[in-house]
């Protein structure tokens, strides 16, 4: 594993010494198992699967990525979803790539031996938008999308374990974070912005989700 430079692919976020694995999906499972606890995190994740994206000859894109890749070059990760989540654009491709998704439910952007980016929404909400990163026929899955208050979520998965990060929008800290290993019950947390955990939120609502009894 080569671990290497510094990521600054995005001019949004300041240019800091990040571990850069090499190939897209060294980044994919490096990322599906690695906890993200702040907007940055997730701005450096999704750059840096986009930038192997964007190298690997082996993978075939469609015009669609180009579209996202200069999004999220120009405006970052919240610039991004803002655009996508609104239902029109100037930019022409843009409503093509939401249009075709609100239709089909699923877009094909990037692919090799399976699916390594798709965009997909399954309804007509204006905030249901998805990127999802896919390993083709290897373990793992990140999924980037946001509410319908802005907060950013990324969702990762990788064999049975599976892990849900809220950020809030403004400050960029975590908002809740469900995990759940090996394919047991999903365990839930709540934070405050300032990352404490609210005592009485996490008594009511967090913690194991418990079935009912009938």
């Amino acid at each position: 594993m080569n671990v290497s430079s510094v990521n600054c692919f995005n001019p949004h976020i300041s240019c800091v010494k990040q571990p850069a694995f090499t190939g897209y999906y060294e980044v994919l499972k490096e990322g599906a198992r690695t906890s993200v606890k702040t907007l940055q995190e997730a701005e450096y994740l999704f750059g840096d699967l986009i930038s192997e994206i964007d190298k690997d000859v082996m993978i075939t894109k469609t015009p669609f990525f180009d579209t996202i890749k200069n999004i999220f070059s120009e405006r970052g990760l919240k610039g991004l979803f803002g655009i996508l989540s609104k239902s029109t654009d100037s930019n022409r491709r843009v409503e093509d790539l939401v249009n075709t998704a609100r239709k089909e439910n699923i877009v094909q952007v990037a692919k090799q031996r399976g699916d390594v980016l798709d965009v997909t929404s399954y309804s007509s909400e204006p905030h249901d938008i998805r990127l999802g990163f896919g390993a083709g026929l290897k373990k793992g899955y990140i999924e980037f999308y946001t509410d319908k208050k802005g907060n950013l979520f990324v969702d990762r998965t990788y064999g049975d374990d599976f892990i849900s990060t809220g950020l809030y929008s403004d400050t960029g800290t975590k908002k809740v974070e469900t995990i759940s290993y090996g394919g047991g019950k999903p365990d839930t947390t709540y934070y405050n912005k300032d990352g404490t955990k609210p005592f009485f939120k996490n008594w009511l609502f967090g913690g194991t989700s418990v079935e009912p009894i009938f």
